[in-house]
């Protein structure tokens, strides 16, 4: 049985990993716009880490309260592609939204599978915590990128 401990140290190490993959790709970036994209995406990656770092007690975890939203499902259908400093603003969102779609499925995958009650808690409010994001990402493309026909 994992300890809580343990599954708070995988998630901030996943936290750091998308800082990490964001703010690097926001450094090499030619185009000003994306890297102020990818870096407000890092950011809100750092923020995730630090809230998590911030959660030390098991009352803490389980009483923080995290909006529940649903999928909008919007990147469902774009197809993906890597990024590097010549991606466009369109190819960064959609790959930015496959990442965070990635994390909501990994934490749901891990709500399923926990064998307590309480862990399932944690990863359940994990995944909401990235599916918040991936809606931010998949609001923000279809103001951009969709238009009313």
């Amino acid at each position: 049985m994992a300890e809580i401990k343990e599954i708070i140290d995988f998630a901030i190490k996943k936290e750091i990993e998308a800082y990490d993959l964001y703010s690097g790709i926001a450094k090499t970036s030619n185009n000003p716009a994306v890297q102020k994209l990818l870096q407000e995406i890092a950011n809100d990656e750092l923020g995730h880490k630090e809230a998590l770092e911030n959660l030390s007690r098991a009352e803490e975890i389980l009483n923080f309260d995290i909006d529940q939203v649903q999928d909008l499902k919007l990147s469902d259908h774009l197809q993906t592609t890597s990024i590097d400093e010549d991606s466009d603003l369109q190819e960064i969102l959609v790959f930015a939204m496959k990442e965070e779609k990635g994390a909501y499925e990994l934490y749901t995958k891990m709500t399923k599978a926990a064998q307590t009650k309480e862990n399932a808690t944690i990863f359940q409010k994990l995944a909401q915590m990235e599916l918040i994001h991936k809606n931010k990402l998949e609001s923000l493309y279809d103001d951009m990128f969709y238009t009313d026909n």
